[in-house]
């Protein structure tokens, strides 16, 4: 098929990182999403689209690893404490599954993240990441559009608001660059890439309200809402 002709890699494998500790939403990465742990839906997606040769587990809590156990990941990294506070970046994460891996898979060549509250995962999405790995530090991930060019942001100060750059305030937005930003849906690179302190980002672009970025609990219902009229129109 089309995925085996770009597949130049020896062994791809997922890791879904997941922290039992979330500050705006209670067991975030356990919570039923309309009614399924969005941790479940986001593994039985990577499952069904049978592109990687191994997806593992990377967590702290002994509570996910019982929650998620009738999954059957390939493998559970046990995460130390000290990395599983929101101070530490994926790239510290990452970087300790690594050591972890290399134990047991000397031939992982790419390492994809996949954070666990991603109901919205595509395949295609993960196969135009693969084909823009072309180079030694390339680095790839998913990113949508800002609605309105970040140059004209508002912040607040004290009790008022104000315009961040006031030389911005009288410029039209047709004058603006586009701006992007994560969806926080996955980071696809080869281990080398990981570990290097240089990177070339490639970046794949998706149409707004295509995937949503669940920070707070407002992002969760919206995004229920969304799944819910995807799955009806599908039917």
């Amino acid at each position: 098929d089309n995925y085996s002709k770009i597949n130049s890699f020896k062994m791809k494998v997922a890791i879904i990182p997941a922290r039992e500790k979330s500050k705006r939403i209670k067991y975030k990465n356990i919570k039923k999403f309309l009614g399924t742990p969005i941790i479940e839906i986001t593994f039985k997606k990577l499952k069904s689209f049978k592109i990687f040769d191994k997806i593992i587990l990377d967590t702290e809590s002994e509570k996910i690893i019982k929650a998620t156990s009738h999954l059957n990941f390939d493998l559970i990294i046990k995460r130390p404490k000290f990395l599983s506070n929101d101070k530490k970046s994926t790239y510290q994460v990452m970087d300790h599954a690594i050591k972890i891996l290399k134990k047991d898979f000397k031939n992982i060549t790419n390492l994809t993240c996949v954070y666990p509250c991603n109901p919205f995962l595509k395949k295609k999405l993960f196969v135009k990441a693969f084909k823009k790995l072309k180079k030694k530090n390339d680095f790839a991930f998913v990113v949508q559009e800002f609605p309105s060019p970040i140059e004209r942001s508002i912040i607040k100060k004290k009790n008022s608001f104000i315009f961040a750059n006031k030389n911005n305030i009288k410029k039209r937005s047709q004058e603006f660059k586009k701006s992007y930003y994560d969806c926080g849906q996955f980071y696809t690179a080869s281990v080398s890439a990981w570990r290097s302190n240089i990177k070339n980002f490639k970046c794949i672009v998706v149409p707004k309200f295509s995937t949503i970025d669940i920070n707070d609990i407002s992002d969760w219902s919206f995004s229920e809402k969304i799944f819910k009229l995807l799955i009806n129109e599908k039917k």
